[in-house]
């Protein structure tokens, strides 16, 4: 009988921690993915950008495990500027996602200077073989003095990729109205809910797939 029982409650406890690791597995897989791709090394694709690219699960997004996701939360271009060597450059990736200039916006940055750091982000990519993609700067919700200093800061983005022959992803027809970023897309007033992430990652496929990476 205490056989029994001992049986019985060695098999409870170990259905618990199975079960309990594969909760964390599921909880924490991107986190655990993007492990195994820093460790593996050489990522094809890397994610830059500031909090709203850093929030994105982009290895279960886009369903492949050689995408490095180096979001930095919180920070502006200028911190881009100063880290490209180290979270992009040194990677050696075929291609990177450049996003940002929502942070810039929100602390008063002026768009010459926004501009000269994207200017300068871009120019580091080509100059080191990276192809850059940059995807447009999206808007707030309900903030028309940020929408105004977005619409400027997207304007420059748009003429300076195709003057330079740089592919660009606007997903802002599709995730924004007249006011901004819509309810149905967001997490507060300037991040971006999973149906938001999805429509964003279907562009950057479209934009892999043309490349043929």
């Amino acid at each position: 009988m205490n056989n029994r029982r001992l049986f019985t409650a060695s098999l409870v406890l170990n259905v618990l921690l199975i079960t309990f690791i594969l909760a964390f597995a599921f909880i924490y897989r991107d986190k655990i993915f993007q492990r195994f791709v820093s460790m593996k090394g050489n990522p094809q694709i890397v994610m830059y950008g500031n909090s709203i690219t850093a929030q994105g699960n982009w290895v279960e997004l886009l369903g492949r495990m050689d995408v490095l996701n180096n979001g930095l939360p919180g920070l502006c271009t200028y911190h881009f500027v100063q880290l490209i060597q180290t979270h992009v450059v040194d990677l050696k990736p075929k291609i990177c996602f450049l996003e940002g200039g929502i942070n810039d916006i929100t602390v008063g940055v002026s768009q010459e200077k926004i501009q000269a750091n994207f200017t300068l982000l871009l120019a580091t990519l080509q100059k080191n073989g990276i192809i850059p993609v940059v995807t447009l700067t999206m808007f707030e919700q309900n903030d028309p003095v940020s929408k105004s200093e977005v619409e400027s800061l997207n304007r420059f983005l748009v003429e300076y990729c195709v003057k330079n022959n740089i592919t660009y992803i606007d997903i802002n027809p599709q995730i924004c109205d007249s006011t901004g970023l819509k309810a149905e897309f967001a997490v507060d007033k300037t991040h971006l809910n999973a149906k938001a992430y999805e429509i964003w990652a279907k562009e950057i496929k479209k934009v892999l797939l043309a490349k043929n990476l």
